[in-house]
């Protein structure tokens, strides 16, 4: 290798970038997240921003979770999750201010995507209040269509809501939004 490119082992100025490489980075104390905008929301950035994104990563507190969300990537390659861990060091201790914050280094990532992505970001805040409480009798969107339901839990794995179809078999659902397309007052 060296004999091909005797600059190879020359680390001198290898972090240098033209004018077009910016980043922008976060932090939002106190924000918590529903996890199916949040998955949405990832889903477009790769889309639309996937090759002009050179590396990202974060970490991030989702609501009804006390496991952080952990994220990386390069490019279209989005690694990232809830981390369970046996230990619990991935858990948000007690005490430990919930926040989001992450980093974003791309082409004219600060230019021409840093006011979009902040405001696509924030729109994937938690629902709070929430219409329904525990024990409210709605109607779910499930697969065979809208089914009434009972709300069992809110903010259960990043969902505004837990719900207990009356299916007659007690199936249970997640409601993924707060809002009529997902769930809706009983009729």
């Amino acid at each position: 290798v060296l004999e091909m490119d005797p600059e190879f082992l020359n680390t001198d100025g290898e972090h240098v970038h033209d004018d077009t490489v910016s980043s922008v980075a976060w932090s939002f104390p106190g924000l918590e997240l529903n996890m199916n905008r949040l998955d949405d929301w990832i889903g477009s950035l790769m889309r639309d921003l996937g090759t002009e994104l050179y590396r990202y990563k974060g970490v991030l507190a989702v609501k009804g979770c006390d496991e952080k969300y952990v994220f990386q990537g390069v490019h279209m390659l989005f690694s990232g999750g809830l981390m369970p861990s046996r230990d619990g060091s991935s858990k948000w201790k007690p005490g430990e201010e919930r926040e989001c914050r992450f980093v974003f280094i791309g082409k004219n990532i600060k230019q021409k995507h840093g006011e979009r992505l902040r405001e696509e970001f924030l729109a994937c805040k938690a629902e709070d209040p929430l219409r329904f409480k525990v024990g409210d009798e709605v109607q779910a969107l499930a697969a065979r269509g809208w089914q009434n339901a009972t709300v069992l839990k809110m903010w259960d794995m990043g969902n505004p809501y837990r719900l207990e179809l009356k299916d007659g078999r007690k199936t249970n659902v997640w409601g993924p939004l707060d809002d009529d397309r997902c769930v809706r007052k009983a009729q």
